[in-house]
């Protein structure tokens, strides 16, 4: 019996216990739903590396030759139009990059396709049609010059298949990717002259001597070019060319 009363004794005491600790815990409040304020964040996601405003132009075709300074070279690219373009380098030719001579370089002739790319300003009859370019050593950069021994400029002649219809522009200020292919960006700087032979149906430029992006635009005809006869005091003739003369900026004139 004595076993008994010690067994009930320690269950009041556990009974007690129990209840003084549950009625010491802090009173339980009821669940309620809380609504929660969402706010929407607005991202724009650049899909691509430019904007769509920026010109972007596209390596089409081009082709490479090895130049030697002690030989003359010459190199031959198909348009997106599928007409060729040659150009011709001439004995003698260096190329000037960073100050330095390099009697030995790889130089490119290129085409790009385009997007958009406005017509020049001033010529909204003019549509640009297609780009190329002149590398040295995989660069387009106006930097960069084809001179002679002495750092004189050395024209580069540069001869296609078009009708007076045709014009190009030097178009500068753009960044060329060289592993992509891409030129992105620039701006019209000025046109160029080029001789047309009517009976060939061609069109030679000897002004070009720069690392550079050209756009050809198709317009109007070109203006015919006539030439005057001037009459001296001994009565000889001279035939004198309308065409204004011209100061080789590596770009195509002026």
């Amino acid at each position: 019996m004595a076993n008994v009363g010690i067994i009930i004794g320690i269950i009041v005491i556990a009974v007690v216990i129990g209840f003084a600790y549950y009625i010491s815990l802090p009173p339980t409040l009821p669940t309620t739903s809380v609504p929660t304020n969402t706010i929407t964040v607005s991202t724009t996601i650049v899909t691509t590396a430019y904007h769509n405003s920026v010109p972007i132009l596209t390596k089409f075709s081009s082709k490479s030759v090895d130049v030697n300074s002690s030989s003359p070279a010459n190199v031959t690219v198909t348009a997106p139009d599928r007409v060729n373009i040659t150009v011709m380098i001439p004995s003698g030719t260096y190329a000037l990059v960073s100050n330095n001579l390099l009697q030995t370089y790889n130089f490119t002739i290129a085409t790009f396709t385009i997007m958009n790319v406005s017509s020049p300003t001033g010529y909204k009859n003019q549509t640009p049609a297609y780009g190329f370019a002149f590398e040295v050593n995989g660069s387009i950069n106006p930097a960069i010059s084809f001179v002679n021994a002495n750092k004189a400029p050395m024209h580069l002649t540069t001869v296609t298949h078009y009708p007076s219809t045709w014009y190009s522009w030097a178009y500068v200020g753009g960044t060329f990717n060289t592993s992509t292919g891409t030129y992105a960006g620039g701006n019209y700087l000025i046109k160029n002259t080029w001789t047309y032979n009517t009976t060939k149906g061609t069109m030679t430029n000897t002004q070009f001597y720069k690392s550079i992006m050209w756009i050809f635009t198709i317009g109007p005809a070109q203006a015919v070019t006539t030439t005057t006869v001037a009459t001296t005091v001994n009565a000889s003739t001279v035939a004198t060319s309308t065409l204004p003369t011209t100061t080789a900026s590596g770009y195509g004139y002026p």
